[in-house]
């Protein structure tokens, strides 16, 4: 297998080629891989959309032709907007949960065709080809109260950079996985009441490292996962926790995207 797509809800991908090993991210129903190396049951693979790399049991990916997986990037894409939605597979005549972000191609209403079989989606979806900025709020605003999980991208559990990666995706626009990453793109934004819901909070710890993301909803308040999706005050210092009533993050770069 030199190409796969995610055919189950969710998949995790790993640091290491081992069921105990870490989870670094998520791989979502519809999405594309290519494999770039092996080991006994274990697939080494990079995922189409953000060309973030880990470790996925074989078994959990369902195998492309290099033809196909042209194909598949060619043509256009639709995502899940619903937080959980039921998808049929109408060929074989069963149903199952899949989450908010999910890929699917050359919809027809709320059909499509997939390897064969003919689906259909109950629940509502979005063209990527057109970036919808406005849709950001009410995206972040599904995941609220959803726990906090160290690489999940999912409504059962996300992280912080999880979280800002799906809400994009949702509305049109691919950005990076990492935190770290997503701050080097963008428009920078000098200071804070310069600012806009749907702009994106990086904050740093006291080496200088980007470890937090969240988006901003309004003028003082930021979205963000941490210990689970939340609500919380910002300023120009950081956020600040209205259960602690302590700072816990500082903040370092705004960026617009």
């Amino acid at each position: 297998m030199d190409y796969g797509i995610c055919m189950i809800s969710v998949a995790p991908l790993r640091s290491l080629p081992a069921d105990t090993s870490e989870m670094v991210t998520q791989v979502l129903f519809g999405e594309l891989v290519r494999v770039l190396d092996r080991q006994d049951k274990w697939l080494y693979v990079q995922l189409e959309t953000d060309n973030y790399q880990g470790w996925i049991s074989k078994g959990q990916l369902t195998p492309l032709s290099k033809a196909d997986y042209t194909l598949l990037q060619d043509q256009a894409r639709w995502v899940s907007t619903d937080l959980v939605q039921v998808l049929h597979n109408k060929t074989k005549d069963y149903r199952f949960l899949i989450s908010a972000g999910s890929s699917f191609y050359n919809c027809m209403n709320d059909s499509f065709e997939l390897l064969g079989d003919s689906y259909q989606y109950l629940g509502t979806m979005s063209s990527t080809e057109t970036f919808l900025p406005d849709a950001l709020i009410n995206n972040a605003m599904l995941f609220l109260h959803t726990p906090y999980v160290w690489g999940g991208k999912s409504a059962l559990g996300i992280d912080c950079s999880g979280l800002t990666q799906l809400i994009f995706k949702m509305a049109g626009k691919t950005i990076h996985r990492d935190a770290s990453q997503q701050a080097t793109q963008g428009e920078m934004i000098n200071l804070i009441n310069e600012a806009l819901a749907g702009d994106l909070l990086f904050f740093d710890n006291e080496e200088g490292h980007i470890i937090h993301t969240g988006v901003l909803i309004d003028d003082v308040h930021i979205l963000h996962a941490h210990q689970k999706v939340r609500i919380d005050k910002v300023d120009h210092h950081g956020i600040f926790n209205l259960d602690t009533k302590k700072y816990s993050h500082k903040l370092r770069v705004i960026k617009r995207m």
